[in-house]
């Protein structure tokens, strides 16, 4: 049902690769003006659009935001739809990390978000729809990314409390929580290892469909919180994770007897 966002006018933030190019791309053939925000433009050679405009900057710097809010309503007239999406990871220990890659990645994943959140929510009419990208590491914890773990926890939290403030000005927020996604991020985990593909199939083995999540079914869970299909909801954290958090701790040892 393609045309979903016809004359809506969208931000996709940490647009140029990943989880936000496929978010971009989904919103463009559905019809949507889009500005996105990316320390990188590469997304504008990737899609071609002229419905697409990146601007450069950080999520952290309200100016950013607010540059390309301003873009948005010049060319689209209207902010519909606000994408939470730019973070960073960075795999380290409590131990190892340091306060000052403690403080970027809060600045990124937390910190940016609560910003778009709030530039947004100012320029949208009853109706507008925020969607930020938290992650099931935000449910749990992982030993070598305690901060991201940290951060999206923070994003979790924060969309509930923004859908209750902003819920009588008929503004929607949600969270979509995805597992390992196959984007630069977790190849980079896999990377870790002297064997990457050993370390690939060992992470998919506690997966009960078998596999991590592709970016463009993360774009589509996005799409359908994006638009009127997904009207009565608000405040949620959808998962989006290939069964890994309905499966137990010995999953991998049992899944070969089902």
């Amino acid at each position: 049902m393609p045309g979903r966002l016809i004359d809506q006018g969208a931000i996709v933030t940490g647009c140029s690769s990943g989880i936000g190019l496929a978010i971009s791309k989904r919103f463009l053939n559905e019809g949507a003006t889009v500005v996105g925000v990316d320390l990188s433009e590469d997304a504008e050679a990737a899609l071609s659009s002229d419905r697409l405009l990146v601007v450069r900057g950080s999520v952290s710097d309200p100016s950013t935001l607010d540059a390309a809010l301003d873009e948005l309503e010049r060319r689209a007239g209207r902010v519909d739809v606000m994408v939470n999406n730019a973070g960073i990871q960075i795999e380290r220990t409590i131990e190892t990390m340091t306060v000052e890659q403690f403080d970027e990645t809060l600045a990124v994943n937390l910190r940016g978000v609560f910003l778009g959140i709030k530039h947004a929510a100012q320029r949208m009419g009853h109706g507008g729809r925020i969607v930020n990208l938290g992650s099931t590491l935000g449910l749990t914890g992982d030993a070598l990314l305690a901060t991201y773990s940290a951060s999206k926890a923070g994003v979790i939290n924060l969309t509930s409390s923004a859908a209750a403030a902003y819920g009588p000005r008929g503004i929607r927020v949600n969270c979509v929580c995805p597992g390992a996604v196959r984007t630069g991020l977790t190849m980079r985990m896999w990377n870790l290892s002297d064997d990457p593909a050993a370390a690939r199939k060992a992470m998919e083995s506690g997966y009960p469909l078998g596999r991590i999540v592709e970016p463009d079914e993360i774009a589509s869970s996005v799409l359908f919180l994006a638009t009127e299909e997904s009207s009565a909801v608000t405040g949620a954290s959808l998962v989006v994770d290939c069964g890994l958090t309905s499966a137990s701790g010995v999953y991998a040892l049992i899944k070969d007897q089902l």
